[in-house]
């Protein structure tokens, strides 16, 4: 143990998901950033994908008729106090949204998942240079101080 920690030989490179950790902790804005982007991205995409799969397919309905119609009422009400047009009594679109909904968010560890996995990418490939692109293009007096070195 002692052996190790005073060795001049260099350390080994870490592994698996702690080879990202050094860049974490360089640049932890461009994480949270990119993950953030990514769990919307997640969220938004399928979320459309299922509704227009589920209003192609028009697959047999879950919800018995009276539910749909009560709900589609009320619905409706919202829509003509917004002052948009009303929906037939018969419509799937609320049984349609309802079932994308429901989905999305039980896919939601498979989404978290994904976003943890493609955050470093994400962060070095699209969030920095986006970054930079800003701090480049902005007017001195909005930008960040740069940090002095210390001997």
């Amino acid at each position: 143990m002692l052996r190790r920690a005073f060795s001049t030989a260099p350390a080994p490179k870490p592994r698996g998901w702690r080879k990202h950790l050094d860049r974490f902790r360089d640049r932890p804005a461009s994480h949270i950033t990119a993950f953030a982007v990514l769990h919307e991205i997640t969220a938004i995409a399928p979320l459309a994908a299922v509704y227009y799969a589920l209003d192609y397919y028009q697959p047999r309905t879950i919800f018995p008729d009276r539910v749909l119609e009560e709900g589609n009422r009320y619905i409706n009400k919202l829509r003509e106090y917004v002052g948009w047009e009303k929906l037939d009594e018969s419509s799937p679109v609320l049984a349609h949204l309802a079932t994308s909904y429901a989905v999305v968010k039980a896919a939601a560890p498979l989404r978290i998942a994904a976003s943890v996995a493609l955050t470093p990418w994400t962060a070095k490939w699209c969030v920095v240079p986006v970054a930079k692109t800003i701090e480049r293009l902005a007017p001195r007096w909005l930008r960040f101080p740069k940090p002095k070195n210390k001997p």
